[in-house]
């Protein structure tokens, strides 16, 4: 199982702690598995606390028998429109363990969670880095309200075929929306710029090098009519996160394996990771292992 999801997606996780930021979340999976004729799987850990509060808050004569179906009774309410291929996990338990044990189980092609301002799916922020590293399935952070399809992709890529992958599985996703490909990197001589005739060099191969990726990458030829190319100076969070900010892209896309550049700023290191600088949401394609 795991490695890039089928287009379409055939069956849909949604891990949600419950919150009202989980909402947003929650519209985007029964969205995409309306559109998608997709099974949608609702995945919620009940931990000790959510337990303990909960038997707290009612007298003894009306404590709900099953606390796992008074869940699926909210989010049943929370959903709007239909969603007729729809089922539900709920069990007590870490997040972490609940998530990938039902990920591992169910083999779904695409994990969908949330993300508040202070941090990843609130409830399940002590758990979400561990997802980045170990979920087995491509993994969909939904921050914004969802108002329609998406329909401007932001492709970020470090001309490994991970992000290749990356490219590749979201235009199968989306076939229809813009794609812009961006690949950013901090020039480590940039007074070299002030020399018109290395600079105009430099610029060449720099293109040059993105045409021969681009090349390789198996997409249609209308989308790849479609597709605009970028190469920025400057570190890759902040170039992405700008380019959302002022040209409205509503999904960056990066494509990653444990040893891609672009998944190691984005789970690892002092600096603003890129899941948190862009407005958007983001789509973690986990790309198939390379071969050994």
């Amino acid at each position: 199982m795991a490695g890039t999801p089928a287009a379409p997606p055939r069956k849909i996780m949604l891990a949600t702690d419950l919150s009202g930021r989980g909402d947003r979340a929650l519209d985007r999976a029964t969205g995409l598995a309306n559109e998608w004729g997709a099974e949608l799987l609702v995945v919620h850990a009940l931990g000790e606390a959510e337990l303990q509060d909960a038997r707290g808050a009612l007298p003894s004569w009306r404590r709900p028998p099953d606390f796992a179906a008074r869940v699926e009774q909210q989010i049943r309410g929370d959903i709007r429109g239909p969603c007729p291929d729809l089922r539900f996990h709920i069990e007590e338990g870490a997040p972490l363990r609940v998530i990938l044990e039902a990920a591992r189980r169910e083999g779904p092609d695409l994990l969908v969670v949330a993300m508040g301002r202070a941090g990843p799916m609130e409830g399940l922020s002590r758990t979400v880095d561990e997802l980045f590293r170990q979920s087995p399935c491509t993994m969909l952070v939904v921050k914004k309200r969802p108002n329609g399809p998406y329909g401007h992709l932001l492709v970020g890529v470090d001309y490994t075929p991970e992000a290749r992958s990356g490219l590749e599985a979201a235009t199968r996703l989306f076939p229809s929306a813009a794609v812009v490909v961006m690949h950013a990197y901090e020039m480590p001589y940039r007074n070299l710029y002030l020399d018109p005739s290395l600079a105009e060099r430099f610029g060449g191969v720099e293109q040059e090098t993105m045409a021969a990726w681009l090349s390789g990458a198996e997409i249609s030829n209308d989308v790849r009519a479609r597709v605009t190319s970028l190469i920025e100076h400057g570190s890759p969070e902040a170039m992405l996160g700008a380019y959302v900010t002022e040209r409205g892209a509503d999904l960056t896309v990066i494509g990653a394996y444990e040893r891609s550049r672009l998944f190691h700023m984005m789970v690892r290191g002092k600096g603003p990771r890129i899941v948190q600088s862009v407005s958007s949401d983001v789509l973690v394609v986990r790309a198939e292992p390379p071969a050994r």
